[in-house]
């Protein structure tokens, strides 16, 4: 049975104690990091003894794996919501879901971390498989319509044996720059090149850019688009 704390005092009602340590999670993410993070941490921050969230988590890579999850499905909904928003103003839906890639995870870069990261997760858990290839589907999807050309049917679900298809390399690499380029901003090696003024600007000054020369990398091409999505 759940815990349970007084809502006058800060804490949580029955029932509330996956949200809760979730929330704590979020917390000691964006203080310590990934390498700071433990379940007793999170516990204390919960409100909670350290073996009260065995019932919803397991142990600490079950909480890891629901926050990797939660990471997926913001990167999912950014992108979607970019694509969308592309479509109604004639941008370019790519560009687009890369853009929202990266201001997703420089908004939680822990979160981040947690998907990417190296710690441990349950790779079996069902909805973090749901949110990983839904997240990697709309990549897939995206690049071969982006291939495709404008007159191609919209993008839908990547077929079975992605990883065959010819132009895997070409959606291995949308992935790869815009990944790598995501990581060395968390990372602050780019730093050296805005000092004071942050990562902020210099994601305006070359992001922009950046994403021309990955939807060039990644052009039309004409044989793909009377059959957009076969493998």
């Amino acid at each position: 049975m759940a815990e349970k704390r007084g809502a006058g005092r800060g804490g949580y009602h029955h029932g509330d104690l996956r949200q809760a340590m979730l929330d704590a999670a979020e917390a000691v993410l964006a203080e310590r990091g990934v390498g700071g993070f433990t379940l007793r941490e999170c516990a204390r921050r919960a409100g909670v003894s350290a073996a009260a969230p065995a019932h919803h988590f397991g142990n600490l890579a079950g909480l890891l794996t629901a926050v990797a999850t939660l990471g997926f499905d913001d990167i999912s909904d950014a992108m979607e919501a970019a694509a969308a928003q592309a479509s109604a103003t004639g941008g370019c839906r790519l560009a687009a879901i890369c853009r929202a890639y990266l201001e997703t995870a420089l908004a939680r870069p822990g979160r981040f971390r947690v998907v990417f990261g190296r710690r441990e997760l349950d790779t079996s858990d069902p909805e973090m498989q749901r949110a990983g290839t839904r997240a990697f589907g709309i990549l897939v999807a995206e690049t071969r319509a982006h291939r495709a050309g404008p007159a191609a049917p919209p993008p839908g679900p990547p077929p079975e044996g992605t990883a065959a298809a010819p132009d895997f390399a070409e959606i291995l690499l949308v992935w790869s720059l815009t990944h790598g380029f995501t990581t060395l901003l968390i990372d602050g090696q780019f730093d050296f090149l805005v000092g004071q003024e942050g990562t902020g600007t210099l994601l305006d000054l070359f992001s922009g850019r950046l994403m021309q020369l990955l939807v060039a990398a990644v052009a039309p091409d004409p044989a793909l688009a009377k059959r957009p999505y076969d493998g």
